[in-house]
């Protein structure tokens, strides 16, 4: 039985985002630990914690290169119509660069002399992203206009600019380098058509994770004139990467968790840090190497919340930020397995088995699916997996096909008329998990948000035997209307991965869950966010409304003030215990 109540898990907090000043004195990040994700700096060599925000939330932030000014995106309610705001770095009062809320403003990169930004935003027209230069005086001009999307640019010494397009999906880019004078030049190939990363600058050329000609997300340099040299080529692929000075560092996948490498004289795997993953949410920006050679990362685990660690120019790591866990009992956090399983065409199928750490034989049993669908699950803090262990079930959280993190060609099962056959990944995970006997038949829950969310619909439409109950959150229930009303920058990156009502509609319409509600037979819980931009919360009601109507058991939990998913501490304490009280209640009685 539980000793942890379920608030001291869910008031369990982290830290993630570092950020460090040039001299590597001065160390920020982002926490919620007032329960909403806010600015935080601290002495790198230890001291008091300064709060420098209270927004409702905020995004990326960048520093300005000398330190002393602090940029960053900031929305409302998880609208994701980021504006930037601006302030000191050792804090004060912040003022807002954008004014059009209406608006996205992606913020890139400072110019070198401190005096503005670049943001990426769709200003001239929703569907696309052009770069824009403000001053601090809030002036906005157009460097680069772009009748598409793209995320990330970095800015060379001189004031020019290489920006990252996205090609017909979002791990296909393009880096252009841009000229004073709005002259611009192509720095990628058309082919291969592969991922390049959010250009790092390191003297004269380009650091970048590609795949270019690979399977897997490797470290490359590149030159202005486009000249591409592979640097770091391993069997996993590189999840991020940072440079100053003469160090860089980057983060290698292996199975999910995560080794991080730091090149100065030599490429070294630094040891001592704890087992995990990097802490990374939807900005990434684990990584922070400062011009002394200081680097900081921000880690993760299936039992600890995100902490800081710094690793010092000679190799030592040590905490700089910890968790906050009080209450918690350590009897009652996870034990955690690395696992796979055959699924229908014999490919092996890998994930995460977290059990009470005194678990024997077979025992109600969750199956928790990552969004994306190119996500990943790894070893991170999460408190409603904690809270579900916590009061006695299993969770498996599988990788099925069209994850990322197993190469480009694992990632690609699942594209469009193959959406189906990571679905049929779930069945067979259940299946596993019977013939194994971890989990009895009857007692096999679902739960998983925005894709995984899809997955969860359509598991208990298409697998109806196999699940006792399922908690779908910011789920597409119908292919057609979440494509006709998601924003409308982010339709031509989905249809490229989902494909498109013009050419696909028919099967779009065939693997839709809302399409085979009569199917459905396990009681439902949907949650969402009243102000999603990227499934809007048409989706949930719609499904909720239809199912209503047919008398079935379905539970709807709709929030005012959020978006993609429960940013704030107070909707997830009242959404996160109704779950795990669900669960109990369908699986254990």
């Amino acid at each position: 039985m539980t000793k942890t109540p379920i608030d001291a898990i869910l008031g369990a907090r982290g830290a993630q985002r570092p950020r460090l000043t040039s001299d590597g004195q001065t160390l920020f990040y982002c926490s919620d630990r007032d329960g909403r994700m806010q600015l935080w700096r601290t002495p790198a060599g230890g001291g008091p914690h300064t709060k420098l925000t209270d927004v409702d939330r905020v995004g990326r932030y960048v520093l300005s290169p000398d330190g002393s000014t602090i940029a960053f995106g900031v929305d409302h309610g998880g609208n994701e119509h980021w504006a930037v705001q601006v302030m000191p770095s050792a804090g004060g009062v912040a003022r807002d660069l954008t004014a059009a809320p209406e608006r996205i403003h992606h913020l890139l990169a400072w110019r070198p002399d401190g005096k503005a930004v670049f943001v990426a935003t769709n200003r001239r027209d929703a569907r696309f992203f052009d770069v824009a230069e403000v001053t601090l005086d809030g002036t906005s001009r157009t460097v680069f206009q772009h009748d598409g999307t793209g995320a990330g640019a970095a800015v060379l010494g001189d004031g020019r600019l290489v920006v990252r397009t996205d090609r017909e999906r979002s791990d296909r880019n393009h880096l252009t380098l841009v000229e004073p004078d709005g002259g611009t030049r192509r720095l990628t190939p058309d082919e291969p058509p592969s991922l390049h990363g959010v250009p790092h600058v390191f003297g004269g050329d380009l650091l970048v994770r590609s795949d270019r000609g690979r399977d897997f997300v490797g470290i490359a340099r590149i030159s202005l004139d486009g000249a591409y040299e592979p640097l770091v080529e391993a069997g996993h692929d590189a999840d991020e990467l940072d440079a100053a000075g003469e160090r860089w560092a980057y983060d290698l996948n292996v199975d999910g968790r995560s080794e991080l490498h730091v090149v100065g004289e030599r490429d070294g795997v630094v040891d001592g840090l704890p087992p995990g993953a990097l802490a990374t949410d939807q900005f990434g920006e684990s990584l922070a190497v400062a011009d002394d050679g200081t680097v900081a990362v921000a880690r993760s685990a299936f039992d600890r919340p995100n902490t800081i660690w710094l690793v010092a120019p000679d190799g030592r790591p040590r905490l700089a930020v910890d968790a906050s866990m009080d209450g918690i009992a350590a009897d009652d956090l996870p034990a955690a397995e690395l696992v796979a399983w055959t699924s229908f065409d014999g490919r092996r199928i890998p994930g995460f088995l977290l059990r009470p750490k005194d678990a024997r034989g077979a025992m109600p049993t969750i199956v928790q699916v990552h969004g994306g669908p190119e996500g990943q699950a790894r070893p991170l803090w999460n408190p409603l997996t904690i809270a579900l262990v916590a009061a006695g079930f299993a969770v498996l959280q599988p990788n099925v096909r069209g994850s990322s993190g197993y190469g480009r060609a694992y990632m690609s099962l699942d594209d469009v008329r193959l959406r189906m056959d990571s679905v049929r990944d779930l069945d067979a995970a259940a299946a596993w998990l019977v013939e194994r006997g971890l989990a009895p038949a009857d007692r096999i829950g679902l739960i998983g948000g925005s894709y995984g969310g899809f997955m969860t619909l359509a598991g208990v439409a298409f697998l109806p035997e196999r699940w006792r109950a399922a908690v779908a959150i910011v789920a597409i229930g119908r292919w057609r209307t979440f494509l006709e009303r998601t924003d409308a920058w982010r339709r031509p990156l989905r249809e490229a991965e989902y494909g498109t009502i013009e050419h696909d509609g028919e099967f779009l319409e065939s693997i839709s869950p809302f399409n085979h509600l009569d199917a459905i037979r396990a009681p439902l819980m949907v949650i969402h966010g009243a102000n999603d931009p990227r499934v809007p919360v048409q989706e949930s009601e719609q499904m909720v409304a239809a199912l209503r109507g047919r008398g079935h058991d379905v539970t709807y939990l709709r929030y005012e003030d959020e978006g993609h998913g429960l940013a704030k501490a107070k909707n997830r304490a009242d959404a996160w215990p109704r779950v795990v009280d669900f669960f109990g209640a369908k699986l254990m009685a």
